[in-house]
C-alpha cells in the first residue's frame, strides 16, 4: 500500500488524462492517490470520469496573490507534497512536469515524470532543451513513450528512464474486427497536428478507382468546415463524413476496411493502439517522435508512409482496399502486436516503476 500523488493539467478529454485516469484507478485500488489538477473542471467540457476512491486537488482554487500564475501553482503543488507526504510523486506533460520538478525539490518523494508527446512540441529547442534537460535532473524516473522521445533529453536521463505504452481498454480487445468494411476510417481531434488535408488529398487520387469506398472522420475540432470546403473542392465531398465526438469507436473500427493516421507529429497514439486492438489493417504516417514507427515497428505490424506525402498514402491506402489478403495479413499483425498494450501488463509497468528504490536522503 502507498500513497501517490498524480499530476496534470485538467482532466479534460485527451490522450494523456486517459492514462492518468487508468493509472488513477489502478493505484487506488491498494494505496492512497490524490490527483492534482491546475484548473476546476469547465462547464461544458467533458472530462473523464474519476473513482470515488481518488482524492482531486485544484492549484487554482481560490488563488489570490500577485504573483505569476506559474510559481502560484508550483507553490501551491509544494505545499501539497509537504503536506501529504507521498511515496511517489507522477507528473504528465510539459508543463506540468516542470513544475511538478520545482516544487518536489528537495521533498522526500520519489519523482517520476512521464512525457507524453514529441519532446521539441513541450519543450523546445536550443535553450529551453537544455533548461529542460537539467530540470529532469531532479526527477528519480523519467517515462518515455518512443526511444526517440527518450533521446532528446541525453544519456544521463535515458539510465533512469522507461519505457512504457499507453493502456488499451478491453473493449477495443473485445471488438474484432469484421473484413467486410470497405470505408476509410480516422479518429482523433480536427485540429492541425492531425493532418486532415493529406488524408482527403491522397483519397481523392483513389476516389475513381475505389467508388465504393467513403471516408469516417470520428472527432471535431475548429477545422471541420475548412476540411468540409476542401473536400468539396476536391470533388469528393459526398463521400467524406465528420462524424463529430461518438461513444462507439470500437463498433465503428470493427466494422471499417482500413484505419489511417496522418498526423504531422505523435507520441504514442492512443487512436492507433485502438485500432490496432482490433485488427483493422493500418497505416500510418511516420511522424516524429517516432510512435507509429514504434507501434507498426518500422511497417512489420502497419503500413508507415513519408509525413506530408500524399501520394505515398494514396499508393497505400489502394494497395489496402484492393487486396484482401493484404488486408488480412495488416489485420493478424496488428491483433498480434496489440498484447502489449493491454491494462494489466502496463499498469505492472507502472507498478515497477512506482516501487523501485530511491535514496531520500539525497533528495
Amino acid at each position: 500500500m502507498g500513497k501517490y500523488i498524480l499530476y496534470i493539467d485538467s482532466m479534460q478529454r485527451g490522450g494523456a488524462q486517459r492514462v492518468m485516469t487508468i493509472l488513477a484507478e489502478h493505484l487506488s485500488k491498494t494505496g492512497e492517490v490524490i490527483l492534482v489538477n491546475d484548473i476546476l473542471p469547465v462547464p461544458d467540457i467533458p472530462e473523464y470520469t474519476i473513482g470515488g476512491g481518488v482524492r482531486r486537488l485544484f492549484l487554482d482554487e481560490g488563488a489570490q496573490g500577485p504573483d505569476g500564475r506559474n510559481l502560484r501553482r508550483i507553490r501551491r503543488l509544494r505545499q501539497i507534497i509537504r503536506q501529504e507526504q507521498p511515496d511517489a510523486v507522477v507528473s504528465f506533460l510539459g508543463p506540468p512536469n516542470l513544475r511538478m520538478l520545482c516544487a518536489a525539490a528537495g521533498c522526500r518523494t520519489r519523482k517520476i515524470v512521464s512525457v507524453r508527446n514529441d519532446p521539441y512540441r513541450e519543450y523546445g529547442a536550443g535553450v529551453k532543451k537544455t533548461a529542460a534537460r537539467l530540470a529532469f535532473h531532479l526527477a528519480d524516473a523519467a517515462v518515455f513513450q518512443t526511444e526517440e522521445a527518450a533521446e532528446y533529453f541525453g544519456k544521463s536521463i535515458r539510465k533512469k528512464a522507461a519505457l512504457i505504452p499507453n493502456p488499451i481498454s478491453r473493449s477495443f480487445y473485445e471488438a474484432d474486427w469484421t473484413g467486410t468494411g470497405r470505408n476509410i476510417i480516422a479518429v482523433g481531434r480536427v485540429q492541425p497536428q492531425k493532418n486532415y488535408p493529406l488524408l482527403l488529398a491522397a483519397f481523392s487520387r483513389i476516389a475513381r478507382d475505389h467508388p465504393d469506398v467513403d471516408v469516417d472522420i470520428c472527432g471535431d475540432g475548429y477545422l471541420r468546415d475548412g476540411l468540409t470546403r476542401l473536400a468539396d473542392e476536391l470533388g469528393i465531398g459526398q463521400r467524406v463524413h465528420f462524424h463529430g465526438i461518438v461513444s462507439d469507436i470500437p463498433r465503428r473500427l470493427a466494422s471499417s476496411g482500413v484505419f489511417v493516421m496522418t498526423s504531422d507529429y505523435e507520441g504514442m497514439p492512443n487512436a492507433l493502439m485502438e485500432a490496432m486492438a482490433v485488427g483493422v489493417p493500418v497505416i500510418a504516417t511516420d511522424c516524429p517522435c517516432g510512435g507509429p514507427r514504434a507501434l507498426t515497428e518500422n511497417g512489420t505490424y502497419g503500413v508507415l508512409v513519408p509525413r506530408g506525402d500524399p501520394e505515398a498514402l494514396a499508393q497505400a491506402l489502394h494497395e489496402m482496399l484492393a487486396g484482401t489478403e493484404r488486408a488480412e495479413y495488416y489485420h493478424q499483425k496488428a491483433k498480434e502486436r496489440a498484447e502489449a498494450y493491454r491494462t494489466e501488463k502496463v499498469m505492472q509497468a507502472w507498478d515497477r516503476i512506482l516501487s523501485a528504490p530511491s535514496d531520500r536522503r539525497k533528495r
